[in-house]
């Protein structure tokens, strides 16, 4: 897998297809991977050329102690951007990859063409979303660590899983990942590195991303949101604010749409590409 270094850290990336730029920006705690089994960037890479890369302290990139903010993150992708000679790209952003995504719209425009978003949680909207801390996708894994003995508490606390995961003896780890099956045991065992840094606490800050700030984007934007999310007060906001913004509900998703139903998220994605991209 090739790499780059960008912003004073290395990012893996992979690149596929040929066409229009697209980039896929996974989540917090995730990796490229995500996109690859899900069948996305196969999907995509008939149409479009494909960019997939791990952001800092997740898969393959580096880990640094610090730098998790989303503005942080849009300069890496600016950098990653200019590195690989890229098109003004539309950038495809699963959860806090979609904060990065809108954050590099803002920061870096001319790098941006578009934006389509799934799932994602702005922290500058919080106060529309007062049970975020309790959102669904927590409380199942909340469920899933109690089954091992393990107490994460009933609000998002992103510094304490990582923190609880490295601190698992090996008989619980390994009970943890036959619990979550060969693709889950990849995400599972990348969390205790992350306790090494600053990311727990730096993915909910603000940073600069504030309301003015996303209504001020002038690229189109798509809202992909789940129909179980815990963020249709954001789809509706965004909608509403965004000059450019249209929404779409994937049905049987709670905020992994691209595994909770593949063929909804992967046909809307390919649908609104396609209409952005003529």
């Amino acid at each position: 897998m090739p790499e780059v270094d960008v912003n004073g850290t290395r990012l893996y990336y992979q690149q596929t297809g040929v066409g229009p730029d697209v980039v896929l920006v996974h989540a917090v705690t995730s990796n490229q991977a995500v996109w690859v089994f899900s069948g996305l960037v196969d999907a995509l890479a008939e149409h479009f050329r494909v960019t997939t890369y791990d952001l800092r302290g997740h898969g393959m990139s580096a880990r640094p102690v610090s730098g998790y903010t989303s503005q942080v993150m849009a300069e890496d992708f600016r950098q990653l951007h200019a590195a690989l000679g890229l098109a003004p790209a539309f950038l495809v952003g699963h959860s806090f990859g979609g904060v990065v995504s809108m954050h590099a719209a803002i920061e870096a425009p001319e790098c941006v063409a578009g934006v389509l978003l799934s799932d994602s949680f702005f922290p500058a909207l919080k106060h529309i979303e007062p049970n975020f801390g309790r959102m669904n996708i927590w409380m199942d894994l909340r469920e899933t660590f109690r089954k091992i003995g393990v107490e994460l508490g009933e609000r998002v606390d992103f510094s304490r899983l990582f923190r609880e995961t490295a601190s698992l003896p090996a008989e619980q780890m390994k009970a943890l990942e036959e619990i979550y099956g060969a693709f889950g045991r990849g995400w599972l065992r990348q969390l205790p590195k992350l306790a090494e840094t600053t990311c727990g606490e730096e993915v909910l800050q603000e940073a600069g991303l504030t309301a003015d700030a996303l209504i001020g984007i002038r690229q189109p934007i798509v809202a992909l949101y789940d129909e179980f999310s815990p963020f249709l007060a954001t789809c509706r906001w965004l909608e509403q604010h965004l000059p450019r913004c249209v929404a779409e509900i994937i049905p049987a998703a709670k905020h992994l749409a691209m595994l909770d139903n593949t063929a909804g998220f992967t046909d809307a994605v390919k649908r609104h590409l396609n209409r952005l991209a003529g």
